[in-house]
């Protein structure tokens, strides 16, 4: 039976208990147990004795809590990466890898969140033919997945100037080709003409009027997208990995310990003390922006 709830002459209706959300909601249960008891146990192994425990305790509580192992890794893991001149070689720690995953992150996602918010806007206020043509682009990409175009991208960035360098891949990053332009886009034509006109009477310019009055209105969805692009780029290591072999982050020096053998660092306790290094800013995000990242992408509307 339904259970009705009348609120200020309207009927709430809850929704009704199914045996089909019973079965989800079970598999939904298990599927979170698993990544908390995955997320554990990394955290458990990379505490244990890399040489002797681990080997004869796999799955049990660590019999010493070796806590140092998160300064070991920092001490003793580098890689020997290409000199940024192309001369020789040049060795980078753990924590010149985390800066270079700092500014990769945070250059492309920046770039990569505002240019869809700049097309957006313009596709959905201004009324130009061309702007289906746009729409049109970037849903035939999104469709159809280019196979085949890394090696003309690569001779492409190098013959720019843009390979090898982060600030490259930033330019690389500026495009709107995406599932962002649709949200921006989406979301500005949406927003009533009230707010733009009346800025135009009081004189204000198409600048003025984006910085302005546009952007706070959707500073939420920029904000919440941002963050999504920041932690896609901190967790890819294929990117740096091809365009930048001389600024290896910190997600392809986690990749890299998989075929090290220099130091100990090829050992399991070791590779999750690493991972859960690279996780901890991840993690920071999530648990202070759970709230953007997990809701809904409204902007309200005009009152009065």
């Amino acid at each position: 039976m339904f259970m009705k709830k009348k609120k200020k002459g309207n009927t709430l209706q809850r929704p009704r208990f199914t045996v089909m959300t019973a079965v989800m909601g079970l598999l939904l249960l298990i599927y979170s147990l698993v990544l908390i008891y995955m997320l554990v146990w990394a955290f458990m192994a990379s505490v244990k004795d890399p040489v002797f425990e681990y080997t004869n305790n796999k799955l049990g509580l660590p019999q010493e809590w070796h806590f140092e192992h998160y300064i070991d890794v920092f001490k003793m893991f580098s890689l020997d990466v290409p000199n940024t001149s192309g001369d020789g070689t040049m060795n980078v720690g753990l924590l010149q890898m985390f800066l270079n995953s700092l500014l990769y992150s945070v250059g492309c996602a920046f770039a990569g969140t505002l240019c869809p918010c700049v097309m957006g806007y313009l596709c959905a206020r201004f009324p130009y033919k061309f702007n289906k043509v746009i729409y049109f682009i970037v849903i035939v990409t999104m469709i159809i997945t280019p196979v085949g175009n890394l090696p003309s991208e690569i001779r492409v960035a190098q013959s720019l100037g843009l390979y090898n360098h982060i600030w490259g891949l930033w330019i690389m990053k500026a495009n709107f080709l995406g599932m962002y332009f649709l949200v921006f886009y989406g979301i500005f034509k949406g927003l009533p003409l009230a707010y733009t006109e009346a800025a135009k009477i009081d004189g204000a310019g198409n600048m003025s009027i984006f910085l302005r009055i546009m952007m706070p209105l959707v500073r939420s969805t920029f904000l919440t997208v941002f963050l999504i692009n920041f932690i896609g780029f901190w967790n890819d290591y294929q990117v740096p990995l091809i365009y930048l072999p001389s600024y290896p982050t910190v997600a392809y020096g986690v990749f890299t310990m998989t075929t090290t053998t220099v130091n100990n660092m090829a050992s399991i306790p070791m590779r999750m003390t690493a991972a859960l290094l690279m996780l901890i800013p991840i993690l920071v995000i999530f648990l202070t922006c759970q709230k953007k990242l997990l809701g809904n992408l409204t902007v309200g509307g005009i009152k009065g």
